[in-house]
């Protein structure tokens, strides 16, 4: 069965043409303040230039300083909307011809108070005081950079797409930061390069800025542009504009960063001859490559290739417990894949809590179907901008893998994807996959349209049509969305329409399942009602419709839930959910435990409570009841501590006890995913995970010590183990211990 993608598609320009959101991408000067635009910001800053030297030390003491721009008034979007922050703040913006500078006095009239406990790179900063600072380059109201530090000066840096509908925090850049805690507040310093972004070619450029200051004991958010609730940081269309940049140089156009790995790995196994013995294999896991290789064609384009791709320093993926019949979907933490993510981040589609569809996953880029790892031989891509146009091509090549449990074809994976601006905050595109495999005449790919329209602030459409393609003459082979949805701070309401097709094939992207159709509106209502220390309630309601391609109806899911959000930053959230579910085979939920084909319905009821995260031990209890879980009943208690012992120690947890108990069986599951950071300071860092899953006897540990010698240039020091710790296999184990050097070169 086919469905109209192209006519949806056409429904949504029809809206668009409708609309009173009409300003183009090019009409982005700032606004004045009776402008009833509403999309874009209002304030604006003209940076000054500067040819006085200036020393990164979160003093703003130089006398380069003194020529700066300075602007005052931040206003709360927390916890009292438009009303000025309890704190002063002051934003203060200089440049040179290779360098952009902002400095920010955060006064505070209670100092002790001041949270300041994480030094990790792209840590996020959530339970400390930050500076966080937006940078929209190309002025498109789409696409940002984001900078941010806290009182110790810790960086984070992040790419920003589709006004943070992907926000990709693995974009490592150049740049310094500096703070420093004093008697009147903490003061904090930035320096980033116009290397170090991607900027419009035209002199003069205006962009967009905006610049959130979070107060965490008073659990507080203001803003310099943006305070309205409703929009985060990230809703880059709401920002504030920066002026009087011009006669820059956006300086490296070469980068090249090689890796020399060394180390060992060893293998341990039962030896199928003789029982309770065991063979070690001890090889060689010493290589060298080029991690990536940048050209940037035009300051707004860049190509990467790279050479041998290693991932030795990737963190290992978090164990989790799938009570479902679905596979679970695991997240790409691969450096070079996570950098331009965004850009390849189309055809997505989500249920409640499980991710339904992904059309470009990147981990079926040399990772085989059960997890092992297909060797990268190398490949290039281009991200980047043209005009109006945003721009995605990526070539990779993998080599075979022969194991006992696999055969992986060597295969070429290519992926194009255009994206459009239109309107003033809304877009159109299209993508075409490829994975050719080597050796047999076989291939998949998917090919197809979507777009995405914002209108009136809050509302959004959006949606995506594909269809893939085989060897033969393949039927019913397409996957659609659609949804529109208004989502402000009083108001939710959604209506989502999902379809796939039972012969739709896409190898290199992740497909819970085939053959059907889901419809689901949803709604909720966030009133404020300024009692008993609430700050908002959140009661909402959605409901998942799921039938097959025949109209049967296989699923169905009600949602029922109530978030209470205290001022102090604590919340509580209950939640009922009814399903049926309707397997037309049976399935093995457990070993040996399988449930047969038929009808079933449950109920679960779930209570969590998180704390608020400035405190020095916060985290969160969940604890959810399965009633007629498969004819039977079942108990998941969620445990997620995390304790700040010291600005450079913290330990977090996430353990989960599952107990069920069916007619077909009975299982009790502890999952354990715990971590230990110990940062010497800013560059010293490093990272313990262990994990313990009982239901496959799995115990694993991963260390990591990462030393930034230099900004770009690392060295790691990694020690892996997983062994068996039960089970038939008890005693095998895998280890490794390995040391990556890299070294960046500019030109």
């Amino acid at each position: 069965m086919h469905y109209g993608g192209a006519s949806w598609l056409g429904l949504l320009l029809l809206a668009g043409a409708f609309s009173t959101d009409l300003a183009p991408q090019a009409a982005a000067a700032p606004q004045s303040p009776g402008s009833t635009n509403g999309t874009h910001g209002q304030r604006t800053l003209t940076a000054r230039r500067t040819e006085l030297p200036v020393r990164v030390d979160g003093n703003l003491d130089d006398e380069a300083w003194s020529q700066a721009t300075v602007s005052l008034g931040f206003s709360q979007q927390e916890p009292s909307e438009g009303e000025p922050s309890s704190e002063r703040t002051d934003l203060r913006l200089l440049y040179t011809t290779t360098t952009l500078y902002i400095g920010v006095i955060c006064y505070d009239s209670s100092p002790s108070g001041i949270r300041a406990t994480e030094r990790r790179r792209d840590d996020g900063f959530a339970e400390d005081d930050r500076i966080s600072v937006i940078l929209d380059t190309f002025h498109d109201h789409r696409s940002a950079f984001l900078f941010r530090s806290n009182p110790l000066g810790a960086q984070y840096d992040a790419l920003v797409a589709d006004e943070g509908k992907s926000v990709n925090p693995n974009w490592d850049e150049k740049w310094e930061v500096a703070a420093q805690v004093n008697e009147a507040g903490w003061t904090v310093e930035f320096a980033i390069p116009f290397r170090s972004l991607r900027v419009s070619e035209s002199n003069g450029h205006v962009w967009g800025m905006d610049v959130e200051r979070v107060i965490r004991r008073k659990n507080e958010q203001s803003y310099w542009n943006s305070y309205r609730r409703g929009f985060q940081l990230e809703n880059v269309s709401q920002s504030g504009h920066l002026s009087g940049i011009e006669n820059i140089d956006t300086g490296v156009r070469w980068r090249v960063k090689p890796y020399l790995l060394g180390g060992f790995r060893q293998t341990v196994r039962q030896d199928a001859g003789v029982p309770g013995e065991f063979e070690s294999t001890v090889r060689d896991a010493s290589d060298v490559g080029i991690e990536v290789m940048k050209y940037r064609l035009t300051p707004s384009l860049t190509a990467d290739v790279t050479w041998n791709t290693d991932f030795a320093q990737a963190e290992v993926d978090t164990l989790q417990n799938n009570l479902e019949r679905f596979p679970l979907f695991f997240p790409e933490t691969r450096e070079f894949f996570q950098e331009g993510s965004g850009v390849f981040d189309f055809g997505t589609s989500q249920r409640e809590s499980d991710r339904e569809l992904k059309l470009f996953h990147s981990r079926t880029v040399g990772r085989s179907p059960r997890g092992a790892v297909v060797p990268i031989r190398g490949g290039g891509r281009i991200t980047g901008r043209v005009g109006g146009l945003t721009l995605g091509l990526l070539d990779m090549q993998t080599a075979p893998l022969r194991t006992a449990a696999e055969n992986i074809f060597a295969s070429n994976f290519a992926v194009l994807r255009a994206k459009h601006d239109v309107l003033a905050r809304s877009s159109v595109g299209a993508f075409w996959l490829n994975r050719e495999y080597g050796g047999i005449a076989d291939y998949s790919r998917v090919y197809g349209l979507d777009a995405r329209f914002v209108f009136l602030r809050y509302l959004t459409l959006d949606g995506f049509f594909a269809q893939s393609g085989e060897p033969g003459d393949v039927q019913d082979a397409s996957a659609a969305s659609f949804n529109s949805r208004w989502d402000s701070d009083q108001f939710f309401t959604a209506m989502e329409y999902y379809s796939i097709d039972p012969n739709f094939r896409d190898d290199m992207g992740f497909v819970l399942r085939k053959n059907v159709r889901r419809t689901t509106p949803s709604i909720g209502f966030r009133p404020r009602p300024g009692v008993w220390n609430i700050r908002q309630v959140d009661v909402s309601g959605r409901w998942d419709y799921f039938v097959n391609q025949q109209g049967h109806l296989i699923e169905r899911i009600d949602h029922y839930t109530l978030l209470v959000s205290l001022q102090n930053g604590d919340s509580l959230r209950w939640a009922v959910h009814n399903y049926l579910d309707r397997p037309t085979s049976d399935f093995e939920i457990k070993p040996g435990v399988t449930i047969p084909a038929g009808d079933y319905t449950w109920r679960t009821w779930s209570f969590n409570y998180r704390g608020n995260s400035a405190r020095r031990l916060s985290g969160l209890v969940q604890f959810v009841h399965l009633l007629d879980y498969y004819g039977g009943r079942a108990f998941d208690l969620k445990l997620n501590p995390t304790w700040k012992l010291t600005s450079r120690l913290s330990f977090s947890g996430d353990y989960r006890i599952v107990d069920a108990s069916l007619p077909y069986g009975r299982f009790t599951d502890h999952t354990l995913n715990a971590r230990v950071n110990y940062s010497f300071n800013n560059q010293w860092l490093t990272s313990t995970i262990m994990q313990y899953d009982r239901s496959t006897s799995f115990l694993g540990v991963n260390f990591r010590l990462n030393y930034i010698y230099r900004p770009g240039s690392d060295f790691f020091l990694i020690y892996n183990e997983t062994r068996q710790v039960g089970g038939s296999r008890e005693g095998e184990k895998d280890r490794a211990l390995q040391t990556k050097l890299t070294y960046s070169f500019d030109f």
